[in-house]
């Protein structure tokens, strides 16, 4: 089963993810286009500085971003977060048994 948990500062806003483990094909390669497409965006798109640490084999993604971690905040990184988990809680409503969601503070 695919395990996602977002992560949110003290303000509520998302400042990152971990994606992993591995579900059905097509949960898989659906999850994985929309974590990948989520970090290419943010890297284009935004002046953010991020981390971000994964398997080369698959199976795993940690993304953060730092200042946003410590309380900062940037409108288009929270609009691309806020797709990716709109996203992946729409895989879940139709694959409920292939992937779990965490939203929390942390």
């Amino acid at each position: 089963m695919i395990k996602a948990n977002f992560f949110r500062n003290e303000n509520d806003n998302i400042y990152g993810f971990r994606v992993k483990d591995h579900g059905d094909s097509i949960v898989c390669a659906a999850v994985s286009a929309l974590t990948l497409n989520c970090i290419n965006s943010i890297n284009e798109f935004t002046d953010c500085v991020f981390v971000c640490d994964h398997d080369e084999n698959g199976g795993f993604v940690d993304f953060q971003i730092p200042s946003v971690k410590n309380g900062g905040f940037d409108y288009d990184a929270d609009l691309i977060f806020n797709c990716l988990l709109l996203g992946l809680s729409g895989i879940q409503a139709e694959y409920e048994n292939d992937i779990t969601i965490d939203d929390c503070e942390v």
